[in-house]
Parts: C-alpha cells; sequence; structure tokens
C-alpha cells in the first residue's frame, strides 16, 4: 500500500467518525503491509487492523480506540503515548514494542507477546492478560496491573526501570499490583 492509498483511506475514516458513520468509510486495513509507516498521531479509532504489520511502525500518541489489532505484527512499533483503551490486540506480537505511557485500559491483550517491550508508565486496569508473554519486559515502579497476572520476579536495571523474568497466572479478579522500588 502507498502513502498516497494509506492517506485516503485515513481521510475517509475520519469523515467516518465525525459523522458517527454517516459519511466516509471506516477504514480497513486487515493484513495491511505498514511496516516503517509513519502513523503519528493518525485517529484510527475503531479501524479494521487484524493481521496488519505494522513492524516499526511509528504510532506516537496514535488514537487506536476500539481498533482490532488481532494478530498483528507491532513487533519493535513506537507506541509511545498512544491510545489503545478497548483494543482487542489478541494475539499481537509486540515484542520490543515501546509503549511507555500508553493506555491499554480494558484492551484485550490475552496471548500478546510484550517480550523485551516497554510497559514504562503504562496503564492497563481491566486489561486482559491471559496467556501473554511478558519476558523481560520494561516496567517501571508503580506500574498498575489490574487482571490475572501477578509478577513474582523482576530485577533493577538502570535506574528507573525493571525487568520482569518470571508470572504466574491466576483467576482470581480485581487484584491490582504496583511496583515500587
Amino acid at each position: 500500500m502507498n502513502r498516497t492509498e494509506l492517506n485516503k483511506i485515513i481521510k475517509e475514516h475520519k469523515l467516518w467518525l465525525v459523522s458517527n458513520g454517516t459519511k466516509g468509510k471506516k477504514a480497513d486495513l486487515e493484513g495491511a503491509d505498514l511496516r516503517y509507516t509513519d502513523l503519528r498521531e493518525a485517529n484510527l479509532e475503531g479501524a479494521n487492523l487484524e493481521g496488519a504489520t505494522l513492524r516499526n511502525a511509528n504510532l506516537r500518541n496514535a488514537d487506536l480506540r476500539g481498533a482490532t489489532l488481532r494478530n498483528a505484527n507491532l513487533r519493535n512499533a513506537d507506541l509511545r503515548g498512544a491510545d489503545l483503551r478497548g483494543a482487542n490486540l489478541e494475539g499481537a506480537n509486540l515484542e520490543g514494542a515501546n509503549l511507555e505511557g500508553a493506555i491499554l485500559r480494558n484492551a484485550n491483550l490475552e496471548g500478546v507477546n510484550l517480550r523485551n517491550a516497554n510497559l514504562e508508565g503504562v496503564n492497563l486496569e481491566g486489561a486482559d492478560l491471559r496467556g501473554d508473554n511478558l519476558e523481560y519486559c520494561f516496567v517501571s515502579p508503580g506500574t498498575k496491573i489490574l487482571g490475572n497476572m501477578l509478577i513474582t520476579e523482576f530485577y533493577k536495571q538502570y535506574s528507573s526501570y525493571w525487568v520482569v523474568k518470571s508470572w504466574v497466572e491466576f483467576d482470581q479478579a480485581g487484584l491490582v499490583m504496583e511496583l515500587y522500588k
């Protein structure tokens, strides 16, 4: 997909959003190859990006609320400050992604690969983390985790990061764990 086609899809999607679906067209980027694409501050709220390749893409401060990113490849993507509230990322690959300051409240992260991802300051409240790979991801003290995981081992690296080494899953709802120095 070239930049002109992508810009047209984003423009139609924006019109669809502001008109509450009466004009324009909802973005359907299922399976799209968007490697290294600059989507900084793009409004893709509710867009379909299922199975899309967004490897090394710049999605900094993008609005991805309610977007479908099932099985998407976001390896090494820049998602700093992105809003992913309520997004469906089931089975997505976020290995090495930078999610610093991202909002993932109530997102479906079931089976997501977050190995080596930067989760500093990420809001994961209400997110479904079942079956996730969180090995060696970076978290900062005060990162709130709500759901079905409990970090059992982590170690300090540098001055402000913790690196997750292992975790356990459990079935109790409502646990909030804060990591402190």
